[in-house]
């Protein structure tokens, strides 16, 4: 699968979360809490040695550095990327390398295929043969068609000539056979490393996951070559302190994993960390209005660091000092309800329909805990009616959900069970899935279609949105904690770290062992 970023789906109305950010995504909730208890680790992918040449715009001098990217030619962040890459390259003049790969597919018959349609292609292709005619004024070439990348075949030529390139030479070879050589050898090492996401950045064939300014991939690119002038100039990192903010007693709250990405944007980090019952942590809940924990508060010198342009959109200013916006784990104020589940989706979101079929499984095989209640995530308009990310149709299956809820609560797990088989057709199958489970599809079509689906609905997204959770699917743990995951064993793992005397707590469940993350929409 091919995309512009990384990120995922963002549901309407959900707050803005350094998570979900399309450049900065380290770690989601669910993998903060199965590095913890689960052991799940994702790895980068391997390279293969960097050895091959196609796509690397030789310097003027012997390079010890390559910044690598793989992009998509009219994506904006890999357009952004080269912009950056250029900045950092231009300062250290000659001693680094760039490396440009393309995100594309090759079909049977030689012709290529990329998210952005027909011109990106030919874009690719002319690039492949600037690289390989022309790599000396190949960054120069890039630099004057960002501005216009989106029209770039009107302006593709007027930048050619300015740097000397011969406008001619570059049609022939990238209409040609030739073009398509090129090209086809450009795009084998994303295919190989599995990379989809424009843009991806490696440096010295290794994946790069630092700040996205010049400050932040300088020095980055300085632990490989300290004895460059440039290298040696540089002044000293900005220190930068970290208050977390967190409760000791909480077994999900392990705040290493944020940490450990924020040390990636900034290496001189000094972290220290506050229990939230103590006279200081209180002080910090109510100053920063803190809902839960782990909270994560920067001193004043974030703001001269290089990484805070990186940040600065999480970032929530209070005086000198700085709340990162962040989806806690566990939220204050709630009463503490042992051993009873609750599940937060979109009822046509892929993950939010297998963790559904994951939680039936788990209800059954721990019959102690108590299911809370589905809640489904969504918005609702000044008018009554609602969004959902996944459209109208969404919107009709919460709308059928919510009055089985209401008029049939025992069977809400078979039915989304049915469902989950073929959750993108729901509208086609709804009724037969209805009727197999002995529930009236007239009596449940009647109150989906009128006002008092419209209630029910109305009142069952209030929570979700009271706790800023906009990611299918969430779970709460005991009233009060959050996680997610779509494995029915890692949600007993995470339950029975908390009661591990449950009944069931021994079983084996479906996903046990399993080193595939979870996914999520939103």
């Amino acid at each position: 699968m091919m995309e512009h970023k990384k990120e995922k789906h963002v549901s309407e109305g959900g707050s803005q979360s350094f998570f979900g950010d399309p450049w900065k995504i380290f770690l989601s909730l669910v993998v903060v809490i199965l590095l913890a208890y689960i052991a799940l680790n994702s790895k980068p992918p391997q390279t293969n040695g960097g050895n091959d040449q196609n796509g690397t715009v030789q310097p003027t001098t012997q390079a010890n550095a390559t910044i690598e990217l793989f992009v998509m030619s009219q994506c904006p962040y890999g357009v952004e990327a080269e912009t950056l890459a250029k900045s950092v390259i231009d300062n250290f003049n000659g001693e680094v390398n760039l490396s440009v790969r393309f995100i594309a597919g090759e079909n049977a018959d030689g012709s290529f295929t990329s998210l952005h349609g027909a011109n990106e292609v030919a874009e690719d292709l002319r690039q492949v043969c600037i690289m390989e005619y022309y790599p000396t004024a190949y960054v120069n070439y890039l630099s004057c068609i960002s501005a216009n990348y989106q029209t770039v075949g009107q302006v593709w030529e007027g930048c050619a000539s300015q740097n000397n390139i011969d406008v001619n030479k570059i049609k022939g070879c990238s209409t040609g056979d030739e073009g398509k050589a090129l090209l086809s050898e450009n795009i084998k090492k994303a295919k190989n490393l599995g990379i989809g996401t424009s843009p991806t950045i490696y440096l010295n064939g290794q994946p790069y996951s630092g700040g996205r300014d010049e400050s932040s991939m300088t020095r980055a690119v300085c632990t490989s070559i300290p004895d460059s002038n440039v290298c040696k100039n540089l002044p000293p990192e900005i220190g930068v302190e970290l208050t977390v903010v967190n409760d000791d007693d909480c077994l999900l709250c392990d705040p290493s994993g944020i940490e450990s990405s924020i040390r990636s944007l900034i290496s001189n980090l000094s972290v220290r960390e506050v229990n939230y019952t103590s006279s200081e942590g209180a002080a910090l809940i109510q100053e920063f209005n803190i809902t839960g924990v782990p909270a994560y508060i920067f001193g004043p010198t974030i703001a001269q660091h290089g990484s805070y342009e990186t940040l600065s959109r999480y970032l929530y200013k209070v005086d000198s000092d700085y709340l990162l916006i962040v989806q806690p784990v566990k939220i204050l104020g709630r009463s503490e309800e042992n051993d009873t589940l609750m599940l937060f989706v979109m009822s046509q979101c892929p993950y939010g329909t297998m963790a559904e079929t994951a939680m039936k499984e788990l209800l059954e095989a721990l019959p102690d805990v108590k299911f809370a209640g589905l809640y489904f995530i969504a918005g609702e308009n000044a008018d009554g009616s609602f969004t959902s990310l996944h459209g109208a149709n969404e919107v009709a299956e919460d709308l059928r959900q919510v009055c089985i809820m209401e008029y049939y609560p025992a069977k809400i797990m078979n039915y989304t069970r049915c469902i989950a088989a073929n959750y993108s057709n729901a509208g086609s199958i709804w009724q037969n899935c209805a009727s197999s489970n002995s529930i009236d599809s007239t009596k449940i079509s009647n109150c989906s279609t009128g006002n008092e689906g419209k209630a029910l609905l109305s009142e069952n997204i209030k929570l979700g949105e009271s706790l800023g959770i906009g990611s299918s699917p969430t779970m709460m743990l005991n009233n009060n904690t959050l996680f997610s995951t779509i494995y029915a064993d890692q949600i007993k793992q995470v339950i029975c770290a908390y009661d591990p005397e449950l009944n069931g707590c021994n079983k084996t469940l479906s996903g046990a062992g399993s080193t595939t993350p979870s996914g999520g929409c939103g």
